[in-house]
């Protein structure tokens, strides 16, 4: 059960075109040198854009802007990757923290341009936006004019980002280092190990009810010593985004978020309405799960158990050969890019102690390559994680092309990718499985999986908007109260399918993008139905729809969600389009209850 026992010791990223080491003193000098340029682009385009902007000129101004973002990024990056391998190093802490402070005084002397930018007049805008020059730059300079009505003063922004890594910077890093820290007592038959916070929550996808028992017991111990610090961190971080809305005039907590994302109120409410009009299908589901199990009592540590006993281990060498032949399947220009991430040790998978928890794809620079960061603990979720993960390795990869300013998606795109690969996976394993159990096995957990990326992140986003009002209306919150609002948003999730515990009132205190991204959660929804639409496509379609799927990809962030997706022929502005995608849920759902008939359940 320890981390020993993974078959992903030893995969660790090889930053071989970065930095040698954390004391290599080209970090430091690299990010100081791009403070210099940042000053003298500051000296040089200040004076003149103020005079009015011209097309050449603010194309310009732009190009090394973004040669200053490209060279920002490397040892920002390799900083912050560092400092996930090993929480608890004070060296890589310290150098995070070190070229932390050196990036907000590049970030500085840049703050000008966007403002500049939004100060011209709308008919001025427009003008300089249809000028061949600034082509490239076209969505760039839309985007940057939506924040219009929120931006402040420039002393006023200057401020901000400088209070900020003393601010909200300084609390989520001590979020990271106290999850990083912890512990878990798993106590089952009597004898006692100490694993680490990753370990343990694998213990919930166990067959051996044993087995989750002892593991929820043991987060939800390793928890409640954490929980005063948890809740004050909390707490501070959602009065700091109060705060800054305030100043900013922002109308609701989760406006920054939508405009970050390039997606209207509008459409982000009808997609969880539409989630909240079908929430009756995940009850019907583990209503399903309740009788395959032969539990009449499911509880909370029992959701993700799987439907046999025969569980399926899955080493990293076999996952990445399942991986590779899917993505090859699909695409043999995906199986090279996925290939490169393995063999050149792009990819750190090792669960170390003081390691990030969780997973994610790093997207660097232009002129390098992502990073992918797994915790594998050899089980066949761990493989879908990496089909996941592999699915931003790719987006990202193939959206250097667009440039430092525009390679980055907007978040509601960024899970497309990610999503798809997952699906891409599935149904290779699907089609291999010759045993009609293993079969209904493997589909209910991609029904569980879809749920946890579609009903469980829209469950989350209602918890966050809840615990937003009560903070802005009721002051500093109790551990109790938030406790109680997470109880019941899992609870309209799950209806009378699941009793949640009071013992998992406290599990909201670990979940990350709470503290690193308020009111991301939404986006795995939007992309998960998404992608139900587009596999149905391509399902339908074929190799045809390859090549269009991979220039959206490469397409980045230079176009707005809404665009990317009508040019493969969707309108996500239709209330009609995310029912598409519930409607094929609900089917997968059909299929796991016609599977289970079939073998006596």
């Amino acid at each position: 059960m320890g981390e020993q026992q993974s078959s992903a010791k030893g995969i660790e990223w090889n930053f071989e075109g970065l930095y040698r080491s954390l004391d290599d003193p080209k970090i430091k000098a690299d990010m100081q040198n791009a403070v210099k340029r940042a000053e003298a682009f500051e000296a040089k385009y200040r004076p003149v854009l103020k005079r009015g902007i011209q097309p050449a000129l603010l194309k310009e101004a732009l190009d090394e802007f973004e040669a200053i973002t490209r060279d920002v990024r490397k040892p920002y990056y390799y900083a912050h990757l560092s400092y996930t391998q090993n929480t608890q190093s004070k060296e890589a802490g310290a150098l995070k923290q070190a070229i932390s402070e050196l990036y907000v005084k590049a970030e500085r002397p840049l703050i000008f341009v966007e403002l500049a930018w939004c100060h011209i007049s709308e008919a001025e805008a427009k003008r300089l936006m249809k000028s061949p020059e600034l082509a490239k730059y076209k969505h760039l300079l839309e985007v940057k004019r939506l924040m219009k009505p929120h931006q402040l003063s420039e002393p006023e922004e200057k401020l901000i980002s400088a209070f900020d890594l003393s601010g909200r910077k300084a609390f989520i890093r001590l979020f990271d280092e106290t999850i990083g820290k912890i512990q878990v007592d798993v106590i089952i038959k009597g004898e006692k190990q100490t694993v680490p916070m990753e370990i343990a929550l694998t213990l919930l996808y166990n067959p051996d009810r044993e087995k989750r028992v002892a593991a929820q017991k043991g987060l939800t111990a390793a928890l409640r010593n954490n929980i005063d610090l948890l809740t004050y961190i909390f707490n501070t971080l959602v009065q700091n985004h109060a705060t800054e809305d305030e100043f900013r005039k922002i109308p609701h907590p989760a406006k920054r978020r939508n405009l970050a994302n390039e997606v209207d109120d509008e459409t982000v409410e009808s997609l969880k309405e539409a989630v909240d009009r079908n929430i009756a299908m995940v009850a019907r589901y583990y209503k399903l799960k309740s009788r395959i199990l032969g539990i009449s009592d499911l509880k909370d540590y029992d959701r993700y158990a799987p439907i046999t006993q025969d569980t399926i281990p899955c080493e990293y060498g076999t996952a990445k050969s399942m991986v590779l032949a899917a993505y090859s399947g699909f695409s043999p220009v995906s199986g090279e890019i996925v290939k490169e991430f393995f063999d050149k040790g792009w990819i750190d998978a090792d669960p170390r102690q003081g390691k990030e928890s969780g997973a994610f794809s790093a997207s660097t620079s232009s002129d390098h390559h992502p990073y992918i960061m797994l915790n594998f603990t050899d089980e066949l979720t761990d493989a879908m994680t990496m089909a996941h993960e592999l699915g931003h390795g790719i987006h990202q990869y193939l959206a250097r092309k667009q440039g430092d300013l525009l390679m980055d998606t907007s978040l509601c795109m960024a899970e497309t990718a990610s999503i798809f690969g997952e699906m891409i996976l599935f149904n290779d394993l699907v089609a291999k499985e010759p045993d009609p159990k293993r079969r209904l096995n493997l589909l209910c957990g991609k029904i569980e999986s879809i749920f946890a990326s579609v009903q469980r992140q829209i469950m989350m986003n209602r918890f966050e908007t809840r615990l937003h009002k009560a903070r802005r209306e009721n002051g500093e919150l109790k551990t109790e109260e938030i406790d109680r609002i997470w109880l019941e948003e899992n609870r309209w999730m799950f209806g009378d399918s699941v009793e949640m515990t009071s013992e998992y009132g406290c599990w909201w205190s670990y979940v990350l993008h709470f503290v690193h991204y308020p009111f991301y959660t939404y986006a795995y929804s939007f992309g998960e139905l998404m992608v139900m639409s587009l596999y149905e496509q391509y399902r339908k379609t074929g190799q045809e729809f390859v090549p269009r799927y991979l220039d959206m990809l490469a397409a980045g962030g230079s176009d707005y969600p809404k665009n990317l997706m009508k040019n493969m022929g969707f309108n996500i502005n239709n209330a009609k389009f995310w029912q598409n995608g519930l409607n094929l849920i609900e089917r997968m759902v059909k299929q796991a209850e016609d599977e289970a008939k079939k073998l006596g359940y």
